[in-house]
């Protein structure tokens, strides 16, 4: 009597299976193959016998995948153990090193990611800040003076070289001088605001290094 031929099933049954096994959600190892291979010989007759041949081999293929498995699996137990015991024996620091030699081929080092870059990291930014200041109000100073408020008798410009011809004699000096004889904040204000402009086009020149204004 023919058998009825379930190959395309067996198929499609490891298939899956081996879907399942790429993507975590078995465990070949505890997977039981005989009922594929029982499902194999159940069916199989001299009539499908041409169907069943590549079931057999993917069939094959799976119990050569769970051999290896078990085979690396029984290694790792046993190079667990021989690192252990080896660990016991408390070996030189180059011995260890020995051990881990040809794991990896090629290595980069990265300066941004490395050990003392982090290490810097975590003691620079990783550790709580106590804000251990006290906010103030400014006093204000009284003064008749109100350069932002009044109409200026002069133009702009005007009153910049007349600053300009004021200050030319100090200079060279420091940034500081060029504001000491004034007092009133407005009017430090005011000449602050000259001396951008003056920078800017280039009547003034700064020195950073020596904070030193000129000519």
């Amino acid at each position: 009597m023919e058998k009825i031929d379930f190959s395309e099933d067996i198929n499609k049954k490891i298939e899956i299976i081996n879907d399942d096994i790429l993507s975590g959600k078995i465990n070949l190892l505890e997977l039981e193959l005989n009922p594929i291979f029982s499902d194999i010989k159940d069916s199989l007759s001299i009539f499908n016998i041409e169907n069943y041949s590549q079931s057999y081999v993917n069939a094959c293929e799976l119990l050569n995948r769970k051999f290896e498995e078990l085979r690396n699996l029984l290694n790792s137990l046993d190079i667990e153990k021989k690192f252990m015991d080896f660990l016991k024996e408390n070996p030189e620091e180059n011995e260890i090193v020995e051990i881990f030699n040809g794991c990896w081929n090629n290595y980069f080092e990265l300066e941004a990611l490395s050990l003392n870059f982090l290490e810097y990291a975590e003691n620079r930014f990783c550790k709580e800040r106590i804000m251990d200041f006290t906010i103030e109000h400014l006093n204000k100073e009284s003064s008749d003076y109100q350069f932002l408020l009044e109409i200026p008798k002069l133009k702009f410009t005007e009153k910049v070289n007349a600053f300009f011809n004021k200050i030319r004699n100090k200079l060279p000096c420091y940034f500081e001088e060029v504001f000491e004889e004034n007092i009133d904040q407005l009017k430090i204000y005011e000449q602050f605001v000259y001396l951008l402009h003056l920078l800017q086009l280039g009547k003034v020149k700064y020195q950073k290094e020596t904070n030193t204004l000129y000519v």
